[in-house]
């Protein structure tokens, strides 16, 4: 009974099913391919995976907020053109930089004010933003591929390993840390939870719910032209529908993690668990010969069944743990009685 009492509430823990097909995963594929796990190989898929982490961190703040955010993709394929070209006119390094952020930040600030100002659903104005940068970035490119910059300094931004990690991993890494810190830790956190939650609830106990979810929004923007940036100095090269379906592993990743799309629970380290665990899966299936088309409809199946043995495992843990709590409360009755 004991036992089974803790392994309940090890259960009831956010996460930990897909922690632990994750680790299965990593295992299975380790043992079918010599070249899986390996630093090279480890180092080369998560790099690719670091702008979906990054726009992840900010579409989970939208999403527990009780929005959704469709641009991201392409917002960060744009912020990539613009932060590039700039730095292939001669841009400082920091100056491109800049713009890339910029870029995103104005996308967010326009979500923001459409969605909370003039009140219009956040997936039609988002899905409307998608189109606009995706058509912007064509322009751009003038449906030609940008070549890159000759400027080392910008590439480092992405490139330039400390102890065999790079600092786009770093990047990475410093944006869930600092900003899961703000979700859980701040009170801006709580607010954002609180919206989530039941916008009424909160506006009643003084919450501005318009203010979370515009800054939420803006947040999304940022981090995506973050990784726009992160993106461009990787490659080196952007081109016309560069990021185009970047948003949908993001929220796969981010609903992988536990994140409710209603809004109200999840958090960021396990969002970005579940955007990992889409890229390892997509690394393995390539290492094992798989057509790209086939991983489409396996990661699609994953998604499916993965939330739905994250939300079993969870129902049933919670289970165990009321009956073992009732069953607690009956002992202490009959000693009482005794």
């Amino acid at each position: 009974m004991k036992n089974m009492a803790r392994f309940s509430r090890i259960l009831s823990i956010e996460g930990v099913a897909l922690l632990g097909a994750f680790v299965v995963m990593v295992t299975y594929f380790s043992l079918t391919s010599d070249s899986f796990f390996v630093g090279d190989s480890i180092r080369y898929y998560v790099n690719e995976a670091v702008p979906i982490f990054i726009i992840t961190a900010g579409l989970t703040y939208v999403i527990i907020a009780g929005g959704i955010d469709l641009s991201i993709g392409a917002v960060l394929g744009l912020s990539a053109g613009t932060s590039l070209t700039f730095s292939m006119w001669g841009w400082p390094t920091w100056a491109a930089a800049l713009v890339g952020i910029a870029t995103g930040l104005l996308f967010g600030a326009i979500n923001a004010v459409i969605i909370t100002v003039f009140k219009v659903n956040d997936f039609i104005v988002t899905l409307g933003t998608l189109n606009i940068a995706a058509g912007l970035l064509t322009v751009l490119t003038d449906h030609k591929q940008l070549i890159g910059t000759s400027d080392k300094n910008f590439l480092a931004i992405s490139e330039t390993k400390v102890f065999g990690v790079t600092t786009a991993i770093g990047i990475s890494v410093l944006v869930v840390l600092v900003f899961e810190f703000s979700l859980l830790k701040t009170s801006y956190g709580r607010r954002v939870y609180a919206t989530g939650i039941g916008k009424l609830p909160a506006f009643i106990s003084g919450i501005d719910v318009d203010m979370v979810k515009f800054q939420a929004y803006v947040i999304s923007g940022g981090l995506a032209g973050l990784g726009g940036v992160v993106l461009a100095a990787h490659l080196n090269s952007v081109q016309s529908g560069l990021a185009g379906g970047y948003e949908l592993t993001a929220i796969a990743g981010a609903v992988l993690g536990g994140v409710s799309l209603s809004g109200g629970r999840g958090s960021i380290w396990r969002a970005i668990i579940g955007a990992l665990f889409l890229a390892t899966l997509k690394q393995g299936l390539q290492l094992a010969g798989v057509d790209p088309l086939i991983y489409q409809i396996i990661t699609g199946l994953c998604i499916l069944i993965g939330v739905v043995l994250d939300k079993s495992v969870y129902g049933f843990a919670l289970r165990m743990t009321s009956k073992n709590l009732a069953k607690n409360d009956q002992v202490l009755q009959q000693g009482r009685s005794a």
